[in-house]
């Protein structure tokens, strides 16, 4: 199993909306690609709930895709606010 990414929910607050999941990587992953559904993210967190003792995670958004970086092995959560 590589890296993968799901959408656990979403809402709507005031003129943005809010979208959350989950990642995933086997202990020889360091990352991957999290499509938001948006166009534009506006703010993005990064929640590790498993680590193998590395820095926090990095990221960087085009559009509505996010490219996260981790340590191998590490899953978490994600939050995102766009449109």
């Amino acid at each position: 199993m590589a890296f993968a990414s799901t959408v656990s929910g979403n809402s709507i607050h005031g003129n943005h909306r809010v979208v959350w999941g989950t990642f995933t990587n086997t202990d020889t992953d360091s990352g991957g690609s999290i499509d938001t559904g948006f166009d534009t993210i506006f703010g993005f967190m990064v929640i590790p709930t498993s680590h193998s003792g590395v820095l926090a995670p990095k990221y960087s958004a085009s559009g509505g895709t996010v490219t996260l970086v981790t340590g191998n092995g590490v899953d978490g959560n994600w939050y995102a606010v766009g449109l």
